[in-house]
């Protein structure tokens, strides 16, 4: 199978991602448990988009984010980048295939080699995936180093030697190496000083502008989402309850999920009742309630909402699983 990027309208489609866990046996005659993380998961990013994918912690969307890219294997589901079936690709061939996919993690000290200097961590993948000699290595460092506003001169540094934007901007660089056109963004600007935060964000809006990279923004923030995103999935105990245009979203949430978490957004000035918050905590995902497993925070709860599991609907042009619809 050959694993070329095509250009096609739907960069990149999920169909029913799916990935469990089987707990262990607490005594010898309990049944191991599953957990769900992951729970027939279905989006598509057009090309040169970006989707943002928001939840509390717990809600799946790491574990949907690696799934994708196959760093953790799903259990079920369809993966399509560009044409290329990712989720029918054997060891090798995907191997062959990560060129064209990258990640950017969320903390950018730990995903850093600290034995490595600045310009081995950048150029790695160059070494490991090219055929390039030393001369174009270097001239492609010096490349990278300028799409992220670093200083060339500091190739012999280490991580430690850097501020934590300066060290996502490392990190920014190597997934960039080998032009990849699908990155994921795993909640890269949380570890981050909130006056770092908006100079990563416009780095990355202008790299998505200049290289017509394809994102997947992963956050608990829907402040920062919202700035980046131009659709969203909102994902609760391992499903998406809603998707929608960043616009309507904001506008107009319709699942009652969604609307907690918009009143839950911290203002600059909180209300003489103090900030909003979510009822209740979220469920574990071994045990989740029956039917809707939003239900038991709901405001919004019916009778049929602890039976059954709402079909998703469209509903102006956006899709929410919830039975007031």
């Amino acid at each position: 199978m050959k694993a070329a990027m095509k250009q096609e309208k739907g960069m990149v489609s999920v169909t029913s991602l799916a990935k469990y866990y089987t707990t262990r046996k607490a005594g010898l005659f309990e049944r191991p448990g599953t957990i769900r993380a992951v729970d027939g998961v279905s989006f598509t990013i057009p090309v040169g988009q970006t989707m943002g994918m928001v939840g509390e912690s717990g809600s799946g969307k790491t574990t949907a984010a690696r799934s994708i890219l196959r760093l953790i294997e799903p259990d079920a589901g369809e993966i399509v980048i560009g044409g290329t079936k990712v989720h029918e690709l054997d060891r090798k061939e995907l191997r062959d295939f990560r060129k064209n996919m990258q990640i950017v993690f969320q903390d950018p000290f730990s995903s850093l080699n600290p034995r490595m200097t600045v310009e081995k961590i950048i150029t790695e993948p160059l070494r490991i995936h090219t055929a390039m000699k030393q001369a174009e290595i270097n001239s492609r460092f010096e490349e990278l180093a300028g799409l992220v506003g670093l200083e060339a001169a500091h190739r012999d540094r280490y991580p430690h030697e850097f501020s934590g934007g300066q060290r996502q901007r490392i990190g920014i660089a190597r997934a960039l190496a080998l032009n990849p056109r699908f990155i994921i963004l795993d909640e890269p600007v949380s570890a981050l000083d909130m006056s770092i935060q908006g100079q990563i964000l416009n780095l990355l809006s202008d790299l998505q502008r200049k290289l017509k990279l394809t994102y997947l923004f992963v956050s608990h923030d829907l402040a920062v989402v919202e700035h980046m995103s131009d659709r969203i999935v909102v994902m609760y105990l391992g499903r998406i309850v809603e998707e929608s245009s960043k616009k309507s979203l904001y506008a107009n949430p319709l699942h009652p999920y969604t609307q907690s978490l918009m009143k839950a957004i911290p203002e600059t000035r909180a209300s003489r009742h103090g900030f909003s918050v979510i009822a209740g905590e979220i469920p574990s995902p071994e045990s989740p309630p029956r039917g809707c497993h939003f239900h038991p925070r709901c405001p919004c709860a019916m009778d049929i909402c602890g039976k059954e599991y709402p079909p998703v609907k469209t509903v102006r042009k956006a899709r929410v699983a919830c039975h007031l619809y």
